[in-house]
């Protein structure tokens, strides 16, 4: 489940000791959440593509690569839900994509560096001289800069304290702390200097814009106190708890004082952050206005994250294609009632017959709009065979010099049979289930099957970057039929020797098997996870199998 507070978003996972530009070029397993408790979230990094030199030509040529996404949604009986309860239209009216640029490897001393190339801070610094020239960057385009400075510094703040987590509960399950103990003071403190040092970076330059104030566009201005309030924001919740989970460590109480040392060093750095934020008149969550905290943040998140979005726009041809269909199923259809009215001319026939002509007529014509749906849908399936089909623009930065990218994004969903499922997903289905001794459980296969393709320009973004594609479902349509999520049950209670009357939760197993493949290189993952959901929504998830591999091309 996604955490609560400033609802941050979880992004994938990423390796601490690797560097962003390695990672950008790096297809990591899809990652199931869920964004609230009745929205399911898969998302998963893709890298884009470098341009490439062809060896035969002096020029550059540009290279493309491509990914699917095969999302198998098991649904039990129990769901009610298949073909005719959730049709096409209704499934992508629950369901959106979404694609946006994003840095995994992006660490908090390269936000800090403002003479990093992979830092929008830097590409925004050398845009200010020119606000000066005739060649002034679009207002938009800089405030783009400043709003994906602050959802990455968000972001950096977030994984580097996660690191610390994990090396608390490293501390606990060893139950000693000595070396593990000695790495987390160090790493606590990079920590806390590299956080300070990139909200530093991000002062620097709203200081520095303020020499072109003249000639500032007030959206820029904004956009950096948006990036500065948020990620301060963010700093203090992670910190905060981290310190809480220190404080309940056992292992970490180890008479050396390491626990105590350890809060010092996070509540000298809040103190620090948080008294920048009150000289800056950001909104706190301990003043008198909590609600207007919460309202806020949510308003700055959105903002911010807006900058990571990728255009994507409807390609003109599906109207098309649907309309062909569309206009010779009606002349079937038109044929033949036409057709069965030929007999109805002729006067030889006898009474009788000619009443069995007209009920033939009459079953003809009934027939026409049967003839005409199903021609239209099988002539749709065979020449439209994607159900969306978008062009991608990443093109809005590429005026302030931040590079730009183009592509593909198709889509297509529908209900297969259990013997259509692939073998592969059909044997990670079957593993790791709790109740082994019985039959399958009887199903309703959804998949959903994307389709993305890149390509490079000769002025690609910088090689920190990527995009993470994501898509949410929203369950409400597909929970609704479920029974109530609190089972009484009585029984007898051998211990007291009475009987009791408990109250059971009721939850519902909703499998998700997702396969992400890089086609040029037949690089596969595959994961499985258990969605435990119940009549309110998502109670929890449980990741079971991560399969990654990579297969030489026939």
């Amino acid at each position: 489940m996604a955490s609560a507070g400033l609802g941050r978003r979880r992004l994938v996972h990423r390796r601490d000791d690797a560097d962003s530009a390695s990672l950008a070029q790096r297809m990591a397993p899809p990652e199931v959440s869920g964004r609230d408790r009745r929205t399911l979230e898969i998302r998963y990094f893709l890298p884009l593509p470098r341009p490439g030199q062809d060896k035969s030509k002096s020029k550059s040529r540009d290279k493309e690569v491509s990914y699917t996404l095969d999302a198998y949604f098991y649904f039990p009986h129990s769901f009610g839900v298949n073909s005719a309860t959730l049709p096409r239209e209704q499934f992508y009216r629950s369901a959106n994509s979404y694609m946006r640029l994003h840095a995994p490897g992006l660490k908090l001393s390269e936000l800090a560096d403002l003479d990093n190339d992979n830092n929008p801070g830097t590409a925004l610094r050398n845009q200010l001289p020119l606000l000066m020239t005739e060649r002034a960057p679009s207002s938009e385009s800089l405030a783009m800069l400043a709003q994906l400075l602050g959802a990455e510094l968000a972001d950096a703040a977030t994984f580097a304290v996660q690191r610390l987590r994990r090396l608390v509960v490293a501390a606990e399950l060893s139950g000693v702390v000595g070396e593990t103990g000695e790495l987390l003071e160090r790493a606590c403190a990079e920590t806390c200097s590299d956080i300070l040092k990139a909200l530093g970076s991000v002062r620097r330059l709203r200081a520095k814009t303020s020499a072109y104030r003249a000639l500032m566009p007030p959206a820029l201005l904004d956009g950096l106190c948006f990036a500065e309030e948020y990620a301060s924001a963010i700093v203090d919740e992670q910190l905060a708890e981290l310190a809480t989970i220190i404080e309940s460590s056992v292992a970490l109480r180890d008479g050396m004082c390491t626990a105590t040392r350890l809060r010092a060093r996070l509540g000298l750095t809040i103190e620090q952050v948080n008294r920048r934020r009150m000289d800056q008149g950001f909104a706190m969550p301990w003043d008198d206005r909590p609600e207007y905290f919460s309202y806020r943040m949510a308003l700055l998140k959105d903002e911010l994250e807006r900058a990571l979005y990728v255009d994507t726009r409807r390609l003109v041809r599906d109207p098309f294609y649907q309309n062909s269909a569309a206009v010779v199923a009606a002349s079937l259809a038109a044929t033949w009632a036409t057709l069965a009215q030929i007999p109805l001319l002729s006067t030889d026939l006898a009474t009788e017959h000619r009443l069995l002509v007209l009920g033939f007529a009459v079953g003809a014509y009934v027939l026409k709009d049967r003839i005409k749906e199903w021609t239209r849908l099988m002539l749709s399936s065979r020449i439209l065979r994607w159900d969306h089909d978008r062009k991608v623009l990443g093109n809005a930065m590429a005026p302030v010099g931040f590079g730009e990218f183009s592509g593909r994004a198709r889509e297509r969903m529908r209900f297969i049979e259990p013997g259509q499922v692939p073998a592969d997903v059909a044997t990670l289905r079957l593993a790791h289930r709790k109740m082994r001794m019985l039959a399958s459980e009887r199903e309703h296969v959804l998949h959903y099957h994307r389709w993305l393709t890149f390509r490079a320009s000769e002025a690609p973004v910088p090689s920190g970057f990527g995009v993470q594609d994501l898509f949410r479902l929203g369950l409400d349509d597909l929970i609704k039929r479920l029974d109530d999520p609190i089972d009484p049950v009585s029984f007898y209670d051998h211990k007291s020797a009475q009987f009791k009357t408990a109250q059971v939760p009721k939850v519902y197993h909703l499998n998700l098997v997702l396969v992400a493949t890089k086609l040029d290189t037949n690089e596969q993952v595959k994961t499985r996870t258990r969605v435990i959901v119940n009549q309110q929504g998502i109670v929890r998830l449980e990741p079971l199998v991560t399969q990654e591999s990579e297969q030489p091309r026939p």
